[in-house]
């Protein structure tokens, strides 16, 4: 393991561009054994002819014995195992892939890749070779220009997504930087086919817009729903009769309003007789 020169993560010492920041390390790629295993087998069957008769004997039994449980097997079960490796080996580089980058496409079909942007850059990592590289339009054709700068953030590549097909990738990259008016920068879109790998210039159409959801057709509805309940409610009213008013009361005056009678006293009790004695 070394460490990146330009963000000083710890990577692979042949990794020739880092996964985190995505720039060249400048490392030596892995080189390959100096000699392989067919040609060590090969050198030692030279000094024993019978260990070669014997060899490719096997060989062709064991080629007869797999062309048998090949056509006995189910194929869409193989091709499903394959499938399978393609995206557990996607899904352990997404893990650590640079933080804030954005998955543009992944293919774990025939193309067993994954592009992913990150400061400007459009990386594509093969799952088959472990290789990370970078789709860079400078490299792959003359014209038009692409404005990279690493110390600018607003340089290399600003968007791409996925065609409809799943084909392509249409990329939107700064051509001439408006340091001014950064809303004025030139732009320029490219077409990447990601079977053939061949790249072409792109005429980008921007989407309409959604009127639909816009704001102010939002508000022009709302009003037009008002009025149509004020008016209903307008028309309504006019079909409708008048009510009659409600009586009010008279007040009568307070000199010829009648007296009460008064309530008579109530009248005393007898006294009790005295009482007599028994003589």
């Amino acid at each position: 393991m070394r460490r990146c020169p330009t963000c000083e993560e710890e990577i692979d010492e042949h990794l020739e561009i880092c996964p985190w920041c995505g720039r060249r390390t400048g490392f030596e790629p892995k080189k390959s054994a100096p000699q392989s295993l067919i040609k060590r087998i090969i050198e030692n069957a030279k000094a024993n002819r019978l260990l070669l008769v014997v060899g490719f004997g096997m060989a062709m039994i064991g080629l007869a014995v797999g062309l048998v449980v090949g056509c006995l097997s189910n194929r869409a079960d193989v091709g499903m195992s394959s499938r399978l490796g393609v995206s557990e080996v996607i899904d352990s580089f997404t893990n650590v892939m640079p933080p804030e980058s954005k998955v543009v496409a992944r293919f774990n079909d025939d193309r067993h890749c994954i592009y992913y942007l990150n400061s400007g850059h459009l990386m594509k990592f093969n799952a088959a070779s472990k290789m990370l590289d970078e789709v860079n339009p400078n490299n792959m054709i003359d014209e038009p220009h692409v404005y990279y700068n690493d110390r600018d953030t607003l340089s290399g590549i600003t968007e791409a997504e996925l065609s409809a097909d799943e084909k392509f990738i249409i990329i939107r990259a700064i051509s001439e930087r408006n340091e001014k008016e950064p809303e004025k920068n030139k732009m320029v879109s490219f077409q990447l086919n990601t079977e053939s790998m061949n790249l072409m210039p792109y005429k980008y159409v921007p989407p309409k817009k959604n009127y639909d959801a816009n704001a102010d057709s939002l508000r022009k509805a709302w009003a037009a729903r008002q009025r149509y309940l004020q008016r209903n409610q307008e028309q309504h009213a006019e079909t409708q009769e008048p009510a009659a008013p409600a009586p009010q009361p008279v007040e009568t005056p307070l000199e010829e309003q009648p007296v009460a009678a008064p309530t008579p006293a109530p009248a005393p009790a007898p006294a009790p007789a005295p009482a007599t004695s028994g003589e």
